[in-house]
């Protein structure tokens, strides 16, 4: 039975231009067809890709040397479906994320949540594999998308379907189709762990989520302090 839902954007407009979320639409594009057509591709993975099991053979030494691919690796694709799916998201919720906390610090969040979202693939990983390159935006992507959740959770994302001879648009609050994608990480990284899911690192998508939650929840208390005289 042909079935097809894709989210295609939020009700939720913007004060300024997300130039911070376009140059990371931008640099995740480029870096994108500049080498994955290249016959160099693998090897560049294998170079740039995040490898848990090189960090737990020597944490100290594996930071100092790789700890760079952990950056790296977030602006890499394993092919277009996976490049597009990163983007849309990226799309759909980064504007809004920026226009809140600024573009400086949205780079830095964005950057950050991805390092932390590697840590936790580095950390779970285990047996096969943590000898494989992770790469991908998700992990940073699904910090922002958690930092949208706290500050945005009644706007309302747009979808796209198709159903048999059914085509149309809906859309619902954010809380919803994120909460049911969060879930399904969950319970996906569960099955990785019993070795039923593999490919995916789903543990750094939960990582990315839950430190995008922290970070936004934090940067909700600390506005009204600042606004507090202490004597």
């Amino acid at each position: 039975m042909p079935f097809l839902i894709v989210p295609i954007g939020d009700v939720n407009p913007t004060r300024r231009v997300p130039i911070a979320n376009y140059l990371l639409l931008a640099a995740n594009l480029i870096v994108f067809l500049l080498i994955y057509h290249r016959p160099q591709y693998e090897e560049i993975v294998q170079t740039c890709g995040t490898i848990p099991a090189v960090f737990h053979a020597s944490p100290l030494a594996a930071v100092m040397t790789d700890g760079w691919k952990i950056i790296a690796s977030q602006f890499l694709h394993g092919g277009y479906v996976h490049l597009f799916g990163n983007m849309l998201f990226l799309w759909i919720v980064g504007d809004n994320v920026e226009d809140r906390l600024g573009r400086l610090k949205y780079l830095g969040f964005y950057l950050l949540s991805g390092t932390v979202a590697g840590i936790g693939h580095i950390v779970v990983a285990r047996g096969v594999s943590a000898e494989v390159p992770c790469i991908g935006a998700s992990g940073a992507i699904a910090g922002v998308i958690g930092a949208y959740l706290v500050w945005f959770p009644r706007r309302r994302i747009r979808f796209w379907y198709f159903f048999l001879f059914l085509i149309g648009t809906f859309s619902v609050p954010a809380v919803v189709p994120i909460g049911l994608w969060f879930i399904e990480q969950l319970l996906l990284a569960k099955m990785n762990l019993l070795g039923e899911a593999g490919g995916v690192a789903y543990w750094a998508h939960i990582g990315g989520f839950i430190f995008g939650l922290l970070v936004a929840a934090a940067y909700r208390l600390a506005k009204p302090l600042s606004r507090v005289r202490f004597g």
